[in-house]
């Protein structure tokens, strides 16, 4: 893909809740922490692109992860350097496997490259999520999920090409796959 001229992207979903991933947490000795909820934990899912070589990113943010949302992530995909041919590089999760989605990634000139099902070692982005959930969601509590959902793409966008490309282990010495 890389020699013809087109790029290769890695891409996938996270889902993020308004009540936070708690990871530490004090209590006094001897007593359980109280940790109070609701019953209702709205969410927000972050549908992101990271391009292999050079750390650019799309994301786009929708309320679920259904074929209509995919599709528009998909589109939006596209729309970078539309006449480029691109790679993308995808999990098998179901919403990505229906017929009209297929038929938004052709129409788009994009090609998947489908990771092993439960395999999320081998995508770059993964690690990217684990980031982003660890300095922006765990243990801070938003408004609400919208506000949350914003900061997460503020923090993705700010840290730029070269600290994406870190955050998903990218720069790694061990990672050298990607020239090929």
């Amino acid at each position: 893909m890389l020699l013809n001229g087109g790029e290769v992207w890695v891409g996938d979903e996270t889902t993020l809740r308004e009540l936070p991933p708690l990871r530490a947490s004090w209590s006094k000795v001897g007593q359980q922490a109280e940790v109070v909820i609701t019953g209702k934990n709205p969410r927000k899912v972050l549908h992101g692109a990271l391009n292999l070589e050079t750390g650019e990113q799309v994301l786009l943010t929708r309320d679920r992860s259904r074929g209509e949302d995919v599709i528009a992530f998909v589109e939006a995909l596209g729309e970078v350097r539309p006449l480029f041919p691109k790679l993308l590089i995808w999990d098998n999760a179901p919403p990505h496997k229906p017929k009209l989605v297929q038929a938004a990634l052709a129409e788009r000139n994009l090609t998947v490259v489908w990771l092993p099902v439960r395999a999320p070692e081998l995508n770059p982005i993964e690690d990217l999520w684990r980031h982003l959930k660890r300095y922006v969601a765990a243990n801070r509590v938003f408004e609400n999920v919208t506000l949350l959902a914003d900061a997460a793409v503020l923090w993705l966008t700010a840290l730029g090409p070269v600290g994406r490309k870190r955050a998903a282990a990218l720069l790694s010495t061990k990672f050298q796959w990607l020239p090929t």
